[in-house]
């Protein structure tokens, strides 16, 4: 076994790199499992790897597994690797085999459909079964060149009910790391000190948690660069968070740890260089590395992995805080300080940090474990905003202005493409332009590095290799820089792995769940079955897509489809106060002369997610605002196919509507109903009441069903329905309501509504794409609203357009 394990340590110096040696193992009999890492290296790909006679048989796949059994995604064999790898999960330093993130995107068991799986393999053509967290049902590997170095093979999803055909990218849609951190324990365990610790990360929130002040501890959010310290035996290297070895560049702060003779550790910390009043100066710091005098710099230290010889990773915060302050008792160091935690009211503390100027605060859950990589048991709250993107290029300098005007900076997106955000040109002075002039210039190269590169003339572009951190006021809806300030090269980061940080809902309470501050009772009643998705992800998805759905729906009366079983139970529709919301959550309007109850509203996101807390899965809104309910602002002409209508027909229908109301003169926008229909829907300006609004789209549907009768039906009848669309302009009603953009259906597949881009009908049927597991992620990905003028928008509806449709 040794032997088959010979290639995979002969490329590795274990003495650098974190990831296992392997030992000589025995098969562990008929349980195999399989494993997919996410490997952010050179080029971004997925290890997929099969337990099979002891190792890991691995193949390197470019774009990762895809669900949709059209897909063909090349697999390309690389050496065995041991069990043990398997579980890996941490970042492979700088110049090392392999160097950079690696997160486990998926495991499980996999069962050989073949009688001999080993002979299978080694004859070109293996099936087998997947039961995993992420991938499922039956696959084949199939061998297409085998007698390179690497031999090249295709992984295909086959048909069966686990396919997810045209329905989008499972790893774009999920591509969270399946790594659950460690249980917590009492004592910590002697263990032989590892060579690299990747280091626990900190997920950017929106707010405090609703807690307890005793469930969470705050520590000042210093200006640096992240970096642990390895001391054994005398000996001290220090490391940044992608595991370069920076001793070398910090002989002054390496001298002062070893000065304290700890033996058998793993420290974590910030080093900064201390600015007026005492706060990080991040220039300052970047100075005093190209100055090569870091006797300034100071290494504020607030963890230890490792103490002493003993693995302290699951002990609790608070039990490692303390063992750490225990070490610096005494001692008065001039570089190494004791990072201290604060006490207080989080936003309170956090209020009285943004005051005196700093960055923001880390918060940290009191009796949480070290967990290496990304997750919510610590988290960043920020004073102002200021992220990492990557130099893509830049432009020539104007004036009297010397190197460049301003940079061009992007972020990789979830396919490890890099995507343009926008230009930074302030930040600078003499020093800095001719300094980072230079460095410019050794990495320039023909070509852009940008998927999107705007349109802009004598740009010079780079490699995408340097990191830059940015101040700035906000980020366009396109995702474009407004008020970017430089603040320094980050060193310490690998370009590869400088994505979008979007802020995320915090951590629920412990045996509480909030979404927006509300409570979420029964957060594991499942709604949707066939995609396991509870009322706690529903609510979380609102949240998280809330800039979107919002708009559609703010101020408008609105009519609730209420599932409190989840889909396939009773559900009931709502317009009126019933489910005992608070004040501050759902209002309510009266229509003028109505003895009908009161009519519901949102203005909040809020009062959204107290909804979903209440049952609601659907939401419906009138054409009409607050308060000027009797005054239509849009009309929704509904689409909706009957028995043996085909994609193709129901998209012809589709585009036809839009021909006629382009002929009108009327700007008009598309969107999925979330099941089988389509909506084309357009603003109008307040003025005609709702009896000429419903009359209006009666002409419309009209007009469509007099030029196609055989593709159009204008009345509700159940026995002409077969064959045809029917064009319901009954939507644009008083009190009648169509599903609002980006709201959930319940029905089977938790599809959403979806608004598109005329242009995305050019492809194959879009309307079971869009989920709520896949709408977030194509949010992420777009660069502009599809919708994005539908607010500025202001059309009359006028006589000559009624009299166009009235012949």
């Amino acid at each position: 076994m040794a032997d088959r394990l010979e290639r995979y340590r002969e490329m590795r110096d274990f003495r650098q790199t974190p990831e296992p040696r392997g030992q000589r193992v025995i098969p562990r009999g008929k349980r195999r499992g399989y494993y997919v890492q996410r490997h952010a290296a050179r080029r971004l790909h997925y290890d997929f790897r099969l337990e099979l006679d002891g190792v890991l048989k691995s193949w390197a796949v470019p774009k990762g597994p895809s669900l949709d059994p059209a897909q063909r995604r090349l697999a390309v064999q690389t050496e065995d690797h041991p069990l043990e790898y398997g579980e890996f999960e941490g970042v492979i330093p700088e110049k090392q085999y392999g160097a950079g993130d690696v997160l486990l995107w998926d495991r499980g068991e996999w069962f050989p459909e073949d009688p001999d799986p080993a002979a299978a393999l080694k004859k070109g053509r293996l099936h087998f079964r997947l039961e995993g967290e992420k991938l499922a049902g039956s696959w084949v590997l199939t061998r297409i060149r085998g007698e390179e170095d690497k031999p090249q093979w295709l992984l295909i999803k086959r048909d069966d009910e686990a396919a997810r055909p045209d329905e989008g990218d499972i790893t774009l849609e999920r591509p969270e790391s399946v790594k659950r951190p460690p249980k917590r324990t009492r004592r910590a365990a002697k263990a032989a000190l590892p060579q690299f610790i990747a280091p626990q990360l900190a997920t950017l929130v929106t707010e405090p948690p609703h807690a307890k002040e005793s469930e969470w501890i705050y520590e000042i959010k210093y200006d640096g660069y992240r970096m642990l310290a390895r001391l054994d035996g005398g000996r001290v290297q220090l490391f940044t968070r992608s595991g370069k070895d920076w001793t070398a560049k910090l002989p002054s702060l390496a001298k002062e740890l070893e000065g304290m003779k700890l033996k058998g550790a793993w420290l974590d910390g910030e080093i900064i260089v201390p600015g007026e009043g005492g706060r990080s100066d991040f220039q300052a710091l970047q100075n005093a590395f190209e100055g090569g005098n870091d006797r300034r710099v100071v290494y504020f230290v607030f963890d230890a992995p490792f103490l002493d010889g003993k693995d302290q990773r699951t002990l609790p915060l608070t039990d490692r805080k303390k063992r750490l302050a225990s070490v610096f008792a005494g001692k008065a160091l001039a570089q190494v300080k004791l990072s201290e935690h604060l006490s207080g009211n989080a936003r309170e503390v956090l209020e009285q940090a943004c005051k005196l100027g700093l960055e923001g605060l880390i918060g940290k859950q009191a009796h949480g474990v070290y967990f290496s990589g990304r997750s919510k048991g610590w988290i960043k709250l920020k004073c102002r905003a200021r992220q990492d993107f990557v130099i893509a290029g830049y432009t020539p300098p104007g004036g009297s202005r010397h190197g460049f005007g301003a940079l061009l900076v992007g972020l990789f997106d979830r396919a490890g493409k890099l995507r343009f955000a926008g230009k930074v040109g302030t930040g600078f002075d003499d020093a800095l332009l001719r300094s980072l002039t230079k460095r410019l210039a050794a990495i320039r190269r023909d070509d852009s590095p940008l998927a999107d590169p705007p349109r802009e003339k004598g740009v010079q572009w780079v490699r995408p290799v340097l990191v830059a951190e940015i101040a700035y006021a906000e980020r366009t809806k396109d995702g474009i820089l407004r008020q970017a300030s430089f603040m320094g090269l980050r060193e310490d980061i690998n370009a590869k792995s400088v994505g979008e940080e979007k802020p995320q809902p915090p951590p629920a309470p412990k045996g509480e769940d909030r979404v927006r501050g509300v409570r979420i009772s029964h957060p594991d009643r499942v709604l949707w079955r066939d995609e396991n998705i509870d009322k706690l992800a529903y609510a979380r998805y609102c949240d998280e897509v809330g800039d979107w759905l919002l708009p559609h729906v703010k101020d408008r009366p609105l009519t609730l489809v209420r599932c409190p079983d989840g889909v396939g139970g009773q559900c009931f529709y709502q317009r009126h106060l019933l489910m005992g919301a608070s004040p501050g959550e759902l209002r309510t309007v009266k229509r003028e002369r109505s003895s009908k109850g009161a009519y519901i509203y949102a203005s909040t996101l809020e009062a959204l997610v107290s909804a979903v807390q209440n049952g609601a899965i659907e939401f419906h809104t009138w054409g009409a605002t607050v308060p000027r309910i009797h005054e239509p602002d849009r009309i929704t002409i509904d689409l909706d196919p009957g028995p043996g209508v085909s994609w193709k027909r129901l998209l012809e229908a589709t585009r036809l509507t839009r021909t006629l109301l382009d002929q009108l003169g009327l700007r008009n926008f598309v969107k999925t109903t979330g099941g089988k229909g389509m909506h084309v829907v357009f603003p109008i300006a307040r003025g005609p009441g709702w009896d000429e609004v419903k009359d209006f789209a009666h002409r419309i549907a009209l007009t469509l069903t007099r030029a196609r009768p055989d593709l159009f039906l204008a009345v509700m009848s159940k026995q002409r329905r077969a064959g045809k669309v029917f064009v319901d302009y009954l939507r644009n009603s008083e009190t009648a309501s169509a599903v609002a953009a980006y709201s959930a259906r319940a029905r089977p597949g938790a599809m959403v509504s979806t608004p598109l881009a005329w242009d995305e009908l050019d492809g194959d049927d879009p309307r079971g794409r869009f989920t709520v597991r896949s709408v977030p992620q194509r949010l992420a990905r777009l660069r502009a609203d599809p919708w994005k003028d539908y607010g500025s928008v202001r059309q009359k509806i006028t006589a000559k357009m009624r009299q166009s449709l009235s012949g």
